[in-house]
This record gives C-alpha cells, structure tokens and sequence, in this order.
C-alpha cells in the first residue's frame, strides 16, 4: 500500500514538472502567434474539452504531464501553408519556442529553490572552528591545514563558529591568512583560493577543508568487519592505529587510504564511560573499489536557516548551478567509466525517488523537483533529435541550408530517433525494475 502511494505522489511531481515545460512551450506558440491546436493536461483520451479561439483544451483520462499540438508542427501534420503554422514562422520564433520548455522547467526549479531557502532549510550545527579533515591535493592542503587545527581568524578576522569561518573565507578575497592553534603552538598560514567558480569560493569543502563532524557511529553493518570486531552503534571513534580522530570525515579519509598489506586496524572506542580499542580487518568492496569496515554516521545536530526574500537569491543561484554541473559531471563519469550505466534512472525510478522524497515533507519535495527539473531542460536542450536541443539542430540546419530538411528524411530521421529512445527506455526501465525489491524491503520493515 506504501509502495502504491509512493507512486501515485511520484507520478504527480513528474506530472507538473511535464506539465510546466509545455507550458512554456505553449505560451511562447501563443506570443509568436502559432497556431496551437491543441493544448492537453495529462495524456490519453481527452476526458473534457473546451475550444478558445484555435486551439481545443483537454483534460485527458492520464493526468500526469501534458503536451502541445502546434499547426504543421510534426512531418505527417496536413499542411496548409498559412501563416500561423509552426513551419510558416520565422526560424529564430520556432527556435524561441523550442527553448521555451527548458527554459520554463529553469524557471519552476530556480522558484522552488527559493521557496525552500525562504522556507527554511536543516543545517548542520558546528560551534567549533576545528578542522574535521584536509582532502589531499587541495589548496588547504597546500596551505599546511591539518585535521585538528583550530581556526583563529581569516585575515585578521576573529572566528568563532564554522558558519562565521565559511562566511569569512566567502567574502575576504583570493588571498586568506589564516591563524591556527596547532596542539600548543600558534601557526600563521597562507592559502591562495584558486582562481575558478567564484560560486564555490565560499564552500570550504571546494578547498578541502572538511568540517567537525562528529565520530559517532548511527549504523552498523552486520554483515561488515566493523559488527563482526564488536563495534556498535553510538560508539565513537577515538583514535585509528594511535592517531587521534577529528572527526568522520578524518576517520572515513584514513580507512579509505586502507591497504590489504598494512593489516589490521586498531581503532579505539569510546562507549559511554567506557573506552575500548579493536581490530578491524576492512573487507574489499567490489562495487566500491575499496576496502570498508562497514559504518554509517549519525546525522549531526541540525538547526533550520531562514533566509530573507533577498538573501535566498545567493544559494537559490548557488544550488540551481550545482544541479546544473551536475548532469555533466555524470556524463564524463560515464564516458570515463567510473559509473555504471546501471545506475541510470527512468522514468519508474524518477517516480519511485519522487515518491521517497515526498516523505520528507514539502522541503524534500521542492528540492527535488528543483533536482529533477534542471536535469530535464540541460538534457532536453541535448541535440538529440526529438528533444528540444534536435529541434534546434535541425532549425540550424534549415538557417544553413536556407531550406528544410525534406518530409522523407524528417520521418526517417525521426523514425530512428524513437527506435532509439524506445531502447533507451527499455534499458533505464529494466535497471528500475530490478531497484523495486529493494525499495520494497525498505518500507515492509
């Protein structure tokens, strides 16, 4: 019955999020004065229609998404050579329509990510400047950072909170100076931000520094070296071989560096009042390409952050470009073979994760659909012939050739576009269908 809930709010989020990027197309056909002939809400047989001027509007049987029927549009349309037909208009109008979906899909995400920035959003409370951990080959590291350094101030600045550390890295420049107590001593150290994304300049884990985040265990895996050596949930994480834990990403950091050769893990807990020391033997994950012990952390205290109407701007902009990156982080990945085409999602898994994400309540929801919304206009603005970006090609190719491809190679074209898409589908679906046990193990616990 959860499961079946699950989908039916997943279907809907997807739905307005269809529904949205046709209506931007729609829109921009009417400022253009294109001939819409039929503008639908949801898919299917049209369940009530009313007609307005040109155009039929329907409310049809399948009410997740919709679509737009513009006159002449599609190669098998009757065309009747009017000027208020799709191919009639000028190239840069058609190419303003094309646009107009993405475009509005941008739009609804950057305007949900306001709401839930306006809203309030959960944030991890750090109230000490120590640093949890320094990622190799980062320009903290080229500084001289170290986990457990206590950050004093940045560029004369006092600091007294990770919150008033990132603000003050976000806003004193290119060149920081940064004074840190190291065990006894005072050390005055300097770090050159990169020149680059000034949108990441303020995010201290682009310069490698990783925050306090307590060493606390919240799972355990029993079927991991970590459960097998005695270790339990709420321990914490004193030390690993000798060397005292800062925080755990410090920890994560050092098992990830974990050799077969170098043996066994001596890691010291502290249990209540209670300090203990065991061995772990990491177990070597095939999917992960590293050895692990098995340990989840324990979410952090949170606090929620309100920003005003003005202030959400900055990480409403901030969030819509990360999301954007995204999407081509995952395609180099790919092309490089770091990630699995199994692990595409289609529209089953889109629904499911949707779905889950509705149990976090409207902040969950609004992100991601903010989420799924930019990765469908950058993809749609892909040149792959019957997305938005094909579209665009082919206006290209009609500006270059100053004629239209022929109604023949338009339906060959599109013929092996569907094939295409109709195997893709196939493919992302197949791989969503195998994620379904799993989800269904998760709620019937």
């Amino acid at each position: 019955m959860v499961m079946i809930v699950l989908g039916i709010v997943g279907l809907l989020v997807l739905g307005v999020l269809v529904l949205v990027h046709e209506l931007g197309h729609f829109a921009m056909a009417k400022l253009c004065r294109i001939r819409v002939l039929a503008f639908s809400i949801g898919f299917g047989k049209p369940l009530f229609t009313k007609t307005i001027g040109n155009t039929e509007y329907r409310l049809s049987a399948i009410p997740f998404g919709g679509y737009v029927h513009m006159a002449g549009e599609h190669p098998e349309d009757a065309h009747e050579s009017t000027p208020d037909e799709y191919t009639s208009r000028p190239i840069w109008q058609r190419a303003l329509v094309a646009i107009a979906g993405p475009a509005a899909n941008v739009v609804f995400s950057i305007l949900a990510l306001w709401i839930m920035f306006v809203r309030g959003v959960p944030d991890t409370v750090y109230d000490s400047t120590v640093i949890g951990a320094v990622l190799d080959s980062s320009a903290a590291s080229s500084a001289g950072l170290a986990a457990g350094d206590s950050v004093l101030s940045v560029n004369g600045v006092a600091v007294a909170s990770w919150e008033e550390l990132e603000r003050e890295i976000a806003t004193q420049g290119l060149q920081l100076e940064i004074k840190v107590i190291r065990g006894a001593t005072q050390e005055d150290l300097h770090m050159r931000v990169p020149q680059g994304n000034r949108l990441e300049v303020g995010n201290t884990t682009a310069l490698g520094i990783l925050p306090p985040l307590p060493a606390r265990v919240g799972k355990v895996f029993d079927d991991y070296p970590g459960f097998a050596a005695g270790i339990r949930k709420d321990d914490i994480v004193l030390a690993l071989n000798g060397s005292p834990i800062h925080s755990w990403h410090h920890f994560s950091l050092l098992v990830k560096a974990y050799r077969a050769s170098d043996g066994p893990l001596s890691i010291r807990i502290g249990r209540g009042d209670s300090v203990i020391t065991l061995e772990v033997s990491p177990a070597y994950s095939e999917q992960e390409k590293r050895y692990l012990v098995g340990l989840e952390v324990a979410p952090p205290p949170t606090r929620t952050v309100r920003y005003g109407p003005v202030a959400a701007l900055s990480p409403t902009i901030n969030k819509a470009w990360e999301y954007t990156t995204m999407v081509f982080d995952v395609l180099r990945k790919l092309a490089k073979r770091k990630v699995s085409p199994s692990q595409l999602a289609g529209p089953i898994g889109i629904v499911s994760m949707t779905g889950v994400a509705a149990l976090g309540g409207l902040q969950a929801i609004l992100n991601f659909m903010a989420l799924i919304g930019i990765n469908l206009a950058v993809l749609n603005l892909f040149p792959l012939v019957i997305t938005d970006g094909g579209v665009l090609l082919f206006l290209l190719l009609e500006a270059l050739r100053r004629k239209p491809l022929s109604l023949k190679h338009q339906m060959l074209v599109n013929r092996i576009a569907i094939s295409f898409f109709i195997a893709l589908f196939l493919f992302v679906s197949f791989n969503d269908l195998l994620r379904i046990p799993l989800l269904v193990r998760l709620f019937s616990r």
